[in-house]
């Protein structure tokens, strides 16, 4: 977890980005707009991450192209295991096809290069927007 501190929002968000530099300034801008945020390098160390992690976690955002395990191969993985995360991926090739292979309601696509201001309002959208037909608030299970 990057902040020591409690976060002002009690949404976690796990990035998955396997360039050091973009993911750390990635965490940063999150925490410093109050989310809690957990980070993995690819996709592999991201599914550890959620399995480990005792606590829900809101949104994954991950980039799309990655060593080992691909983001959209990631997303699909994880929207079979938890229907209720939310999924964003990010990329730096806006055009790639995959993006809509998952289809709207499932993932959504921030592509790089993004500010902070881009980034925090794209999270608050997604996590506000009714996901998978799931109500605002609702979990798949109850």
């Amino acid at each position: 977890m990057w902040s020591r501190r409690e976060p002002l929002l009690k949404e976690t968000i796990l990035v998955v980005e396997d360039g050091d530099a973009v993911r750390n300034l990635v965490c940063l801008m999150l925490v410093q707009n109050g989310y809690g945020v957990l980070e993995a390098r690819d996709g592999r160390e991201a599914l550890r991450v959620c399995e480990a992690h005792p606590e829900p976690i809101q949104l994954v955002l991950t980039d799309l192209v990655m060593p080992n395990m691909k983001g959209v191969d990631l997303a699909e993985r994880l929207r079979r295991a938890r229907p209720d995360l939310r999924i964003l991926l990010m990329s730096g090739y806006a055009d790639e096809p995959v993006v809509q292979r998952l289809g709207r309601d499932s993932v959504a696509f921030l592509p790089k290069p993004f500010t902070s201001v881009e980034l925090v309002e794209k999270v608050r959208q997604v996590l506000d927007t009714p996901w998978n037909g799931l109500p605002i608030g609702r979990q798949s299970g109850g």
